[in-house]
Order: structure tokens, then C-alpha cells, then sequence
């Protein structure tokens, strides 16, 4: 038996339980168990061990298309039996779903790579505190550290009425830091299927690095630059444009910004995005809470919109199949990307600084916010070293600008793709980005930081 994990067959006996409802026409049901660690330090120093388990039955009834979810933490037969009471008595206080697309059959899954590390899963406090130790490691005089290293394990077993019986284990690592010395600041972050693959201290020298070569920052004049942003900063504008661009349901809705434009240029040429929950490099279950095998779907090819993600209700009204990305119930968002990657290009960082006469080099962004999802228009500030590029060379380190911009508008400017994919973790959403060169980035003011 793998560290923690219960095993398929004691996760669906529970499952069963809520199958078995009288009165119901369709149940769903899943059992998610999650346990892992996370190690904090500020000021250099370990300060916070935190241990987790948890065990979440969630069901979904259905009974003349109407639907009523239930959750509870007993994840034993009885629990799932009262969870699966409480969501028929909900549904049938419920009006109607005309959206109700039925449930999820059974359907093969993608082969994918390893997604489960047992000495991951089994770390202990020690383990993570000699990663947190590697990382610290790489400080240079006159710097602190802080940030976190967790590990992570997932065990998922989902069961449907239609005939669906899904079982996975996953697990993940990764190590995010913020440098601090002489003023300045700098930032980076790691992720990985096991702990044993991630490089603590390659994301405590970079985030070093950075951090010293933004001592005294300069000013810099709001304008529209040329921009080199690094992947930190990249995998913001991605995830912005998942969350209000490539959803079938927003764009049903007219919300979209790939409204009326699939299969239209929105971006470069260079620029090749993707949700990728089966390929190399990807972490977590590869089918979503339907019970649906998720699928590689391509967002923007070769600067083309070129699809969009599906759950079951929006393929179902479109006349299409589900592409796996829909979201535990109830879900008022509809599908979205969980996985995000663009593809990478041919260039290092300092070729593609080489490429920018008069610029700024940004390490990432924060306190980003939507003005427009129809525009894909972003507002925000870059943080943790923000540089001027001079004559195509990484020059002094200017202050905090804040930024309003489109991002296909940004994404349209794009004349170089870096070589290199970092990954970001948020939650249950993974990001794959390489760094770009942008010809047309607006900053509009100032920051107070």
C-alpha cells in the first residue's frame, strides 16, 4: 500500500453507499482524501510546521433533472449514505436544470506519465526543512529569505450511476520564496511530482540573484515599453486569460473575447498555448469531477484562437464532448483551464533581452485585477525586480510601475518565446510558462511600492 493511501476498492465501497439512494434517477459521487505538509521560514528560520488530512465526500443527485449537492468529511458508507439522503431531499426542492446533460459513463483514460511519488507522499517535517535548508543556502550576505516547501498527496475515487469508476493517486512538491536585502526584493518558485525532483536550491539562487541586482532602484516614466517579461509574469497574463477567455460557458455567454473570433488571429504567430492535464510535466488526476478523462485542448494556435474548454453541460449545448475541465459542483463558473502551458520558444533570456533597444525587464506581477474581461484588459503592478533595458542589456533596476493592458493586445506584440518552462503552482491549477519578448506593454503610473 502506497503511504496513506486507502486503495480503489475501500474508497468506491464508500461510493456505493451513495449510489445506492432509493428515489434518486442519476448519482455522482466522489471521495477525495488529501494529505501532506507544508514548511514555512521568514527571516531565514523554519518557524511553521503544518500537517493535513482530509477526507471530502461530495454528491450529486439527480431526480427529474433536478439536482441537489451534499458534502460531508465522514468518509465511511454511512456518511456517504446520509450526504447522498440530504442531496435528493435538496434536489427536490429544486426547480428544474434545463443544463443537465446526464452523468459520466465509463471511458478510458489518457495513459499519462508518473503522478504519484510514495516518498513524496510520506514526507516528513525534516525532509522539508533540509529542502528549506538547501534553499537558504544560496542567500548572499545581507539577505533573508521567506517562502514555503510543501508536499502534497491526493487519493481520488469517483462513481457514477451511468457506470463511471475512476481511481487515482497523485502527489506534488514545491518551493516558492521571496529574497529580501539593501531594499530590494526578488522572487521565484519550483514545482513537481515528487519532492526528490524539485531544486530548492535553484529557486533560492535565483530569487537571490534577482534580488541583488534590484539594490536602488531608479526611476522609471510611465509609457508603452518593449518588455521582456520572465515566466513568473507570464503565467499571471495566462491565467487571466484562462479565467475569462477560453471558457465554452463564457463564451456562450458573449463574455469572451474569443467571441466571433475562433479561428481568427488574436495573437503572434509565436504564441502557442494549450491546456494539458495528460502531457509531460502536468500534475494531478487526469479526469475532472464529472468523471470525464481530461483532454489536451489547444487554446491559441500558432496565434490563432483555436478552441475552448468543455464541461459536460456546455458540450452537451454546443454538440460536442466534454473535454474534462469542469469544476466540482455546484459550479457556477462553468469550465475552466486548470493546467496552462505555452509552448516555448528558441531564444535564452539574454538573447531575448538582446533584442530590446530601450525597455524594461519584469520579474512578475501582482494584485492583478480584470477591468474587462471582453478586452482581456488587466490591471496590476510588477514586483520583486523590475529592470531597464538599454541597448540590449540588462541595465539597473527602476521602481514598481503599474500596468493597464490587454493581454492578446500584449500577446499580439510577441517577437521572441524563451526556451525555458517554469512552472507555477496555485491551488489545484498548474501553469507551464516560458519568458517572452513583448514590443507593446502600457504602464500608467507609478507604484507605491
Amino acid at each position: 500500500m502506497s503511504a496513506g493511501a486507502l486503495g480503489a476498492d475501500r474508497l468506491h465501497a464508500v461510493l456505493d453507499a451513495a449510489l445506492g439512494v432509493s428515489g434518486a434517477d442519476d448519482v455522482e459521487a466522489q471521495v477525495t482524501r488529501t494529505w501532506g505538509g507544508l514548511t514555512r521560514f521568514a527571516r531565514s528560520q523554519v518557524h511553521q510546521h503544518v500537517a493535513g488530512d482530509d477526507s471530502i465526500v461530495a454528491v450529486r443527485v439527480v431526480t427529474g433533472a433536478r439536482i441537489g449537492v451534499a458534502s460531508t468529511n465522514d468518509a465511511t458508507a454511512r456518511g456517504a449514505a446520509t450526504a447522498a439522503a440530504r442531496a435528493l431531499a435538496a434536489a427536490r426542492c429544486s426547480a428544474p436544470d434545463p443544463t443537465y446533460a446526464g452523468l459520466a459513463g465509463p471511458a478510458p483514460l489518457p495513459a499519462v506519465g508518473r503522478r504519484y511519488d510514495d516518498d513524496t507522499a510520506g514526507a516528513s517535517p525534516r525532509r522539508r526543512a533540509a529542502a528549506v535548508a538547501d534553499l537558504l543556502s544560496r542567500l548572499l550576505p545581507g539577505q533573508e529569505a521567506a517562502g514555503a516547501v510543501a508536499t502534497t498527496a491526493s487519493e481520488v475515487g469517483l462513481a457514477t450511476t451511468a457506470g463511471a469508476r475512476l481511481h487515482t493517486l497523485t502527489s506534488g512538491a514545491s518551493a516558492s520564496t521571496v529574497v529580501m536585502g539593501h531594499g530590494a526584493s526578488g522572487h521565484a518558485e519550483d514545482a513537481a511530482v515528487a519532492l526528490a525532483d524539485l531544486h530548492p536550491g535553484d529557486v533560492g539562487q535565483r530569487a537571490a540573484a534577482t534580488c541583488a541586482a534590484a539594490v536602488d532602484p531608479g526611476p522609471a516614466e510611465p509609457a508603452t515599453y518593449e518588455v521582456v517579461l520572465l515566466p513568473a509574469a507570464v503565467t499571471t497574463l495566462l491565467q487571466y486569460l484562462g479565467a475569462t477567455t477560453v471558457s465554452a460557458k463564457a463564451h456562450a455567454e458573449g463574455r469572451s473575447a474569443f467571441c466571433g473570433r475562433l479561428g481568427t488571429p488574436v495573437a503572434s504567430p509565436l504564441v502557442h498555448v494549450a491546456d494539458d492535464a495528460v502531457g509531460d510535466g502536468a500534475l494531478g488526476a487526469p479526469f475532472d469531477p464529472e468523471g470525464t478523462p481530461k483532454q489536451r485542448v489547444e487554446l491559441i494556435a500558432g496565434g490563432t484562437a483555436a478552441g475552448l474548454v468543455h464541461d459536460r453541460a456546455t458540450a452537451a449545448a454546443a454538440g460536442v464532448d466534454s473535454t474534462g475541465h469542469a469544476l466540482a459542483a455546484p459550479n457556477p463558473w462553468g469550465p475552466l483551464p486548470r493546467h496552462l502551458v505555452m509552448a516555448p520558444g528558441d531564444s535564452s533570456i539574454d538573447e531575448l533581452v538582446a533584442g530590446v533597444e530601450r525597455g524594461l525587464m519584469v520579474t512578475r506581477f501582482w494584485y492583478t485585477r480584470t477591468l474587462n474581461s471582453k478586452q482581456t484588459l488587466v490591471t496590476g503592478m510588477t514586483r520583486d525586480g523590475t529592470f531597464r533595458i538599454d541597448g540590449g542589456q540588462r541595465g539597473p533596476a527602476v521602481r514598481n510601475l503599474r500596468f493597464n493592458q490587454s493581454i492578446l493586445e500584449a500577446l499580439a506584440s510577441c517577437d521572441g518565446v524563451g526556451d525555458l518552462l517554469r512552472v507555477a503552482v496555485d491551488g489545484t491549477s498548474q501553469t507551464r510558462a516560458p519568458a517572452l519578448r513583448l514590443r507593446s506593454f502600457r504602464f500608467t503610473s507609478v507604484a507605491g511600492h
